[in-house]
């Protein structure tokens, strides 16, 4: 193979597109783990996210509702989630690990019927090397959040129920509803990312895709 003939630029682009669904999983669980948070269910969150999309995508005929539903479906699911461990202070590990597990278990249940089917694909923005849309979303997400963690207040907050969340509570802020809402971020993150492998990177759904 003549590796002098690969274009690094071209390399470099396609590695990154090719890691958006972890890029956007990534950052929503960042997000949850500054707040104190740790959910091991970011799987079981993407292939719900992925399955949900796909659905509605072809159902409707639009990507871009796919992807809607994506996010909020993996979002919701994280909530069970948030009110176990924030609620009923359940283990957060046992807890993460059974999200998988769900997650797994109803995507292959909502996904039979769709097994083989191909996706409405979302229109290329026709840019040299990169005309990816849910790339540049992942790229944005990214700027985006490190600016509202490093240069907000409501990241300053959050990083402070991260690192305390005894004196958080008692400069008078709700822990428990700002931890909610981080862990509602990283879910409709991951939902964003399964629905990327289902709707433009593969672009069908797949039993297990995420794995």
């Amino acid at each position: 193979m003549d590796f002098g003939a690969i274009n690094p630029v071209l390399l470099v682009a396609s590695l990154m597109v090719s890691a958006t669904p972890i890029l956007l999983a990534a950052i929503g669980e960042l997000v949850v783990e500054k707040a104190g948070v740790l959910n091991l269910g970011v799987e079981g969150m993407m292939i719900t996210g992925a399955v949900v999309g796909f659905a509605i995508a072809v159902n409707t005929g639009s990507p871009g509702l796919g992807f809607v539903a994506a996010a909020l479906a993996s979002a919701m699911l994280s909530l069970s989630f948030g009110v176990l461990t924030q609620f009923l202070l359940s283990n957060q590990v046992a807890t993460g690990l059974g999200l998988t597990l769900v997650g797994l278990g109803l995507s292959s249940l909502i996904g039979k019927p769709y097994e083989g089917m191909k996706s409405p694909t979302l229109p290329d923005l026709h840019i040299p090397l990169l005309g990816d849309i849910p790339f540049f979303v992942s790229i944005a997400l990214v700027a985006a959040v490190w600016a509202a963690l490093k240069f907000t207040r409501f990241g300053l907050i959050l990083r402070a129920v991260g690192e305390s969340h005894d004196a958080a509570h008692a400069l008078g802020y709700k822990v428990v509803r700002i931890r909610l809402l981080a862990i509602f971020f990283g879910g409709a993150c991951s939902g964003l990312g399964g629905a990327y492998l289902s709707l433009v990177r593969v672009p069908q759904w797949t039993e297990g895709m995420t794995t």
